[in-house]
């Protein structure tokens, strides 16, 4: 529709100059031959009356020499007329066929369609020590995400979205699958009294900054240890409420969901518990509204409880890859009703330096044996060397898109020169650790993490990215601290 929008506009603005092109000529004519201050003498050897290519002799209008064949200038005043007129009757036409889409637009569901491609490469170096623990890890490639979307509106007051991944995978008999996930899958009803914004179907709950942030925005290629895996809980049916307060300077949240909902298609039937009640608020104590968060703080908290539906719970992470195995691993732990994790986030941003942390906890309660506690946080420091600075996404209480001053591009000038345009470029360190120690058993693997990870980021556009991770791993357990080094790269694209 703005395509079509364009052209009509190229058209009109092609029609006006036909139409007053000849009229403007046809007036500076008249006053050439009618002259301003009496009448022309040598009208008929003028270039103009010459050129106009009249074979008979001049006539007079108000004394003055006019060819014959050509109007006057009160003619010509009434050939603009209708010809404005004209105009004016095209321009009330498109307006009334615009107005009529845009009714039968209203009259149903609008849709957008988009999606996302991440493909990965990853290689590894351990010690002896790190072969013991977790096993000899293998590089590779993959595709991260491939995720097609579907997403709209409906007579202003409901949203929808419909989004699924084609490069999930699922392990069976210790092979790795292709599998099809649901990821967003929901409908929204806006602008309620009291509750504003409600939501239902599967989507992300509501915890964590570096959860909530878009894997299409988030500053390194994998989250931190402690997030989704090890304590912060992901994408799960349920229903939420949501919605800014304070002019848009915080953000609340809460939400039901069935607690332990996986990504595959959502379906759960239990006859006990199985439920989870999760709510986060933000705040910003500090925004600079004239840059549009060029300078901003960002504060957070979140808490969820758990209530399991076969009592038992399990907290396992990766070393920061995808393609790694599982590092820690406490397997399933029994006598489990219930558990509770606490969280706190923060982010601070200064033009291109950023530095954001977060540490999240869990509570596991146990009906026989003693309480378990397990915890996890990360902070990290990110640079802008080209000068941009993080976007913030005030309605969602995160990170947003950052869009580079100057786009990647590699052209020729007229003389022959090569003309490039960088981009933006980040450097970003970030240290990360989770700590699930407790409850030792002879099949779990149990211990301490600790990572480092040092990225650089290449913003070719607001929608294309090339990220460059190294990341060390240090494991540390009943078999001493096991050195793992992961070298990997991602090309991503959104649309």
């Amino acid at each position: 529709m703005r395509e079509a929008a364009t052209m009509r506009v190229a058209f009109l603005i092609t029609l006006t100059s036909v139409v007053l092109a000849p009229m403007i000529a046809m007036r500076a004519m008249a006053q050439e031959w009618g002259g301003l201050n009496g009448p022309v003498q040598r009208a008929p050897d003028s270039p103009l009356y010459l050129a106009s290519g009249a074979a008979h002799e001049p006539v007079t209008v108000d004394g003055r020499y006019v060819p014959v064949g050509t109007s006057s200038p009160i003619a010509a005043n009434d050939e603009t007329a209708r010809r404005l007129s004209e105009v004016e009757a095209i321009l009330e036409k498109w307006a009334a066929e615009k107005e009529e889409a845009k009714k039968k637009a209203a009259a149903k569901p609008s849709v957008q369609a988009g999606g996302r491609i991440h493909w990965d490469w990853a290689a590894f170096n351990q010690d002896s020590v790190s072969q013991e623990q977790i096993g000899r890890q293998v590089g590779g490639s993959e595709f991260r995400k491939a995720k097609i979307f579907l997403k709209g509106e409906a007579f202003e007051v409901v949203e929808y979205k419909a989004e699924y991944d084609f490069a999930d995978s699922e392990s069976i008999d210790a092979r790795v699958l292709q599998s099809t996930a649901f990821k967003d899958v929901y409908i929204q009803i806006n602008e309620l009294p009291l509750l504003r914004h409600v939501r239902v179907g599967h989507f992300k709950e509501p915890f964590g900054l570096e959860q909530l942030t878009s894997s299409n925005q988030i500053t390194f290629m994998e989250r931190s240890l402690a997030d989704e895996g090890g304590f912060v809980p992901g994408r799960n049916s349920g229903v939420m409420a949501h919605d800014t307060y304070a002019d848009e300077y915080g953000t609340w949240a809460i939400g039901c969901f069935f607690s332990e909902m996986i990504s595959e298609p959502p379906v759960i039937r239990t006859n006990k518990g199985g439920l989870a009640l999760t709510m986060r608020g933000t705040y910003l104590p500090l925004y600079d509204e004239a840059t549009d968060g060029r300078r901003l703080w960002h504060l957070g908290v979140g808490y969820s409880y758990r209530d399991t539906p076969d009592d038992l719970a399990r907290f396992r992470q990766r070393p920061e890859c995808h393609l790694a195995d599982y590092i820690v691993d406490t397997r399933f732990i029994p006598d489990v009703p219930s558990w509770q994790i606490l969280g706190a986030e923060t982010a601070y941003v200064n033009g291109p330096f950023s530095v954001q942390a977060e540490w999240n906890a869990s509570f596991v309660a146990r009906d026989i044996d003693e309480d378990l506690f397990y915890h996890g946080g990360y902070v990290y420091f990110s640079y802008f060397l080209t000068g941009e600075h993080r976007v913030y996404n005030r309605n969602g209480g995160c990170f947003d898109r950052v869009e580079p001053f100057e786009n990647f591009f590699r052209v020729r000038d007229c003389h022959g020169c090569v003309r490039t345009g960088k981009g933006a470029w980040e450097l970003a360190y970030r240290c990360s650790f989770i700590d699930l120690s407790e409850f030792v058993t002879l099949v779990n693997r149990p211990g301490r993490v600790w990572d480092h990870t040092i990225g650089i980021n290449w913003y070719l556009n607001p929608y294309t990215r090339v990220m460059f991770n190294y990341v060390n791993s240090t494991l540390n357990d009943d078999l001493g601290d096991g050195s793992l080094s992961i070298f990997q790269m991602r090309t991503q694209i959104d649309f």
